[in-house]
């Protein structure tokens, strides 16, 4: 089940190493939202969950807890009666059945549970959609598409070295420099120390922007889609042309300007952000065991990475879900 994050450290050799939630995660909040309310926050792990309240996404919950949230596991389908008692619904990649060499999934949700969301939202509750690159797309598509959104079950790129760090082209970079933050109270937070500067996502799929969202990450005009994790390695060639190139001819097939990597709009009396990554949204180390027996940290994913500002997006984005944020 943990197929998506390990798609490039398969493609880079380091197929051994087990992806764990960062133990040393800063999950402190300065300034709780919640002090005297709490509002409930269920986190999804009836789907075939890759992110779990206990596992990857356990630096997520217990941020969303410091910051006066009550988090609970939602560990069943959903229904309206089930939906009733929850403010925000965190769902983050669900998964189906897998197919063509793990690149497609089945959906994650019937079409019940569809209707059930969606109902709950338009009486007021808030959802956070969460769903990572293929196969992650396919198994949350059923109900992105019931709110008016697509997602590409793709893997994006970028090929202007602004967009992307300097050691992964898909791992995107949106910032004040590159102007791919989208106009919105998430981003400006409650104060000026809330304001997001400059957020990176770790691989993720690309989301079409329905009338009336707000694209919180916007895909710029040098930014493509592959729909395999096989497609990427040539952009990962050791020759600095051959890479070059891959990377040229993959975005000449497929572009993906005009469409974002998160959004965020009104649904009925509920709220709806839709994000198209998820390491972002939590703290991943990966360990590696050495010959003689030791474990090693040979990489990580998320808020803990320096040079971001994922940590407070995250908050943000829960304030504006639960009303704390206008």
């Amino acid at each position: 089940m943990r197929i998506a994050a390990f798609v490039l450290f398969l493609l880079l050799g380091v197929g051994q190493a087990q992806m764990i939630a960062d133990p040393n995660a800063d999950a402190s909040v300065a300034n709780p939202a919640y002090k005297t309310t709490h509002p409930r926050i269920a986190i999804d792990q009836a789907h075939g969950n890759i992110h779990t309240k206990d596992g990857l996404f356990k630096p997520f919950a217990q941020l969303a807890a410091n910051d006066g949230y009550r988090v609970i596991a939602n560990t069943n389908s959903f229904t309206r009666e089930g939906l009733k008692d929850i403010d925000v619904l965190v769902i983050s990649n669900p998964l189906g059945n897998l197919s063509n060499d793990n690149n497609n999934s089945t959906p994650a949700f019937t079409g019940a549970e569809c209707d059930a969301v969606y109902d709950w939202v338009q009486g007021g509750g808030s959802l956070f959609l969460i769903a990572d690159h293929a196969p992650i797309g396919d198994a949350a598509q059923p109900l992105a598409r019931r709110f008016g959104t697509t997602l590409g079950n793709n893997f994006v790129f970028d090929i202007t070295p602004d967009n992307f760090t300097s050691d992964d082209v898909t791992e995107l970079v949106f910032s004040d420099r590159n102007h791919l933050l989208g106009q919105s109270p998430i981003m400006q937070g409650r104060s000026e120390s809330e304001r997001v500067h400059r957020l990176v996502a770790f691989t993720g799929e690309s989301v079409s922007i329905p009338k009336g969202a707000t694209a919180l990450l916007i895909l710029s005009p040098t930014a493509g889609v592959v729909s395999t994790g096989s497609e990427l390695k040539p952009m990962f060639a050791k020759d600095a042309a051959e890479a070059k190139a891959g990377r040229e001819a993959a975005l000449k097939r497929a572009p993906a300007g005009a469409q974002g990597m998160a959004v965020a709009f009104p649904s009925g009396k509920g709220r709806v952000v839709i994000s198209g990554e998820a390491g972002m949204m939590t703290a991943q180390v990966f360990k590696e065991k050495q010959k003689d027996g030791s474990e090693k940290i040979v990489g990580a994913m998320g808020w803990e990475v320096l040079g971001n500002d994922d940590r407070q997006y995250v908050l943000n984005i829960l304030h504006w879900l639960s009303d704390a944020l206008q």
